[in-house]
């Protein structure tokens, strides 16, 4: 069950202690797309999110965006961001997260995953070795599969919560 826990969970990704994590040795931080950063039906990055990713670049931070969804709806959210983009990456497998860890020239053990799903971004970023760090989904509308999958994993979570003490 270990490799489906976090090793965070916070509320939202506004919330991640960063410099903390920096000072730690990691050097990358890698976002889901969907219900992390912005709802599954926005287009655009807002301010808050441009803020960010500008201030992990500024301590040194290398960021990209990892997403099971669509190049075209990746790309439309990173006009604003411009960093690297790794789209269709099929998570939980790991082919297409190595590939994005050796185009931004960062080591697993030095990198960050954030994500909002155990079962996608959680699960990946253990099987790689990453410091994983769940927040919870922005929106509760979903998508049809990941409203299916949101069931088993609140009973993981509670699990999470309990072996945590909170």
């Amino acid at each position: 069950m270990k490799i489906l826990y976090p090793d965070e969970y916070l509320d939202q990704v506004y919330n991640i202690d960063f410099e903390s994590l920096y000072e730690k040795g990691y050097r990358a931080v890698l976002f889901d797309v969907d219900n992390t950063l912005v709802p599954f039906d926005q287009l655009d990055a807002h301010d808050a999110l441009i803020h960010l990713m500008k201030t992990l670049r500024t301590m040194g931070y290398k960021v990209a965006l990892v997403s099971n969804n669509s190049k075209a709806r990746v790309d439309a959210l990173n006009k604003g961001l411009k960093i690297p983009v790794m789209a269709n990456a099929m998570k939980p497998f790991t082919y297409k997260l190595k590939r994005i860890l050796k185009t931004i020239g960062v080591h697993p053990q030095n990198a960050i995953f954030v994500g909002d799903q155990i079962f996608t971004d959680v699960w990946v970023g253990n099987r790689l070795g990453l410091y994983t760090i769940l927040v919870k989904p922005i929106q509760s509308k979903e998508q049809m599969v990941t409203f299916i999958k949101r069931r088993t994993e609140k009973l993981l979570l509670n699990r999470y919560l309990k072996k945590e003490g909170r």
